[in-house]
């Protein structure tokens, strides 16, 4: 049996490089034997055939999407659109840039089998652009021509409705502001203006800036009117005080009513209130009525909520009343003499609806005959006179220790002076009261 070929004398023989060789066996260009050597006959055939071999192997080279587009002279997306229904030769997933990518590698021939394709695409495509500039270009010139137009037509609008200085004041006022918003240019004594809202300022600046106007035309009409516009300005009398004069809210003022936004004119004013309309009368009727109405509620709530607290008042006094028991009806409950049952009282000095109900439910041994409820008067009465008793010696230590301290006669210190901690002695010695004082300096 013939021997094998090993792969360093293949690459010799055909001077392919290594993945070459391999890209061979794998493509069944060369037959590799058992023992990893290549079959001499594959070997002498692509010897006797070089150049049909290296065509061959060259048509199996795999080529990943970027070397693939670099072939076809197009960008990578592009190839990818165009070879979406071109099976891959193997696909190989390749960590990189912190992540997994998917790499696709297809056969050198099936790519240059797109070549046509792609030119034709590119091709399209330039024809698309080119289509596509021209229809921009077409639909720019209509878009210029609409818009001079409009300018011609918006121009044509504003001579033949601008006001001239000693016109409408209103509309003075109006116009000045709005050439301000189109010029962007705010002069002084005008500033005040753009501090007032009024709706036919937006719609008047919009069709200045249509018009097209250069802005030393915008600013040349401002200044014909810049004298006029700030005496007017002068003549704005504030929403306040308007509504002071009228009696009624500015905002039900009729909508045809001289005023600038929500500003009236001194002259204005002064004629609606020496001679009101029928309207400002009957605005301030309602306004009267509304008021009166107002005031009404107010006093019909009030007196609603004093009721209802006289009531609650009430509520609570029965409710105290009915939970309160005599001494004859407790001493009837336990079956015990009125006067025994008085001396039992609680320390409150009344008897609780919920005390005796507890009482009842767990009766105590001095609750459960006269003799038990007599022993137990007793009992606090002792205690109570001995705590008397105690306080009363207590009291007297203490006046004993106050004499002592600031050197005054016992009966000098009074009765119910309170125990003599060190910092009311300190407080006592800073404020020095009269009994405080030794008697040669009172």
């Amino acid at each position: 049996m013939a021997r094998g070929v090993g792969r360093n004398r293949v690459r010799e023989l055909l001077g392919l490089a290594i993945w070459e060789v391999e890209l061979a066996v794998e493509t069944g260009l060369l037959r590799r034997l058992p023992d990893r050597t290549f079959d001499p006959v594959s070997v002498n055939a692509a010897l006797a055939e070089a150049e049909r071999f290296r065509r061959l192997l060259a048509a199996e080279h795999r080529c990943n999407a970027t070397q693939a587009a670099a072939r076809l002279g197009i960008s990578a997306e592009r190839f990818k659109q165009i070879a979406a229904d071109l099976p891959p030769v193997s696909v190989e997933e390749v960590r990189k840039y912190g992540r997994t990518l998917v790499v696709r590698y297809y056969r050198a021939a099936d790519v240059d089998a797109l070549a046509d394709l792609a030119h034709a695409d590119a091709e399209l495509r330039a024809a698309a652009r080119a289509y596509s500039r021209s229809e921009a270009a077409r639909k720019a010139a209509r878009t210029r021509k609409l818009n001079l137009a409009r300018a011609v037509a918006a121009r044509a609008e504003i001579e033949a409705a601008k006001p001239v200085p000693d016109g409408d004041p209103v509309q003075v006022l109006v116009w000045s502001t709005a050439l301000m918003e189109a010029a962007s240019v705010w002069p002084g004594p005008l500033r005040r203006l753009r501090l007032i809202v009024d709706p036919r300022v937006p719609p008047l600046a919009a069709t200045l800036r249509e018009a097209r106007m250069p802005r030393a035309e915008l600013e040349a009409m401002l200044n014909a009117l810049l004298n006029r516009a700030t005496e007017l300005i002068a003549l704005l009398v504030l929403p306040e005080a308007a509504e002071r004069e009228l009696g009624v809210p500015i905002d039900q003022a009729p909508a045809d009513l001289p005023r600038f936004g929500d500003h009236l004119l001194s002259h204005v004013l002064h004629e609606l209130v020496s001679a009101p309309p029928p309207w400002l009368l009957q605005a301030r009727a309602d306004q009267e009525w509304r008021l009166a109405a107002l005031a009404e509620a107010r006093r019909a709530a009030a007196e609603f909520s004093r009721r209802d607290q006289a009531e609650q008042a009430a509520v609570e006094a029965a409710a105290r009343a009915a939970s309160r028991l005599s001494d004859t009806a407790v001493a009837e409950l336990f079956g015990l003499p009125p006067d025994a049952i008085r001396l039992l009282r609680p320390n409150s000095g009344r008897w609780s609806a919920e005390h005796v109900a507890r009482l009842l439910r767990n009766t105590p041994p001095w609750l459960r005959t006269e003799s038990a409820a007599r022993a137990e008067a007793d009992r606090r009465r002792r205690h109570a006179d001995n705590r008397a008793a105690r306080l009363a010696e207590r009291q007297l230590s203490w006046r004993h220790r106050w004499a002592e301290v600031l050197g005054v006669p016992l009966e000098q210190v009074p009765p119910a002076i309170g125990r003599p901690s060190p910092g009311a002695i300190e407080a006592i010695r800073r404020e020095s009261p009269s009994w405080a004082r030794p008697p040669s300096s009172c």
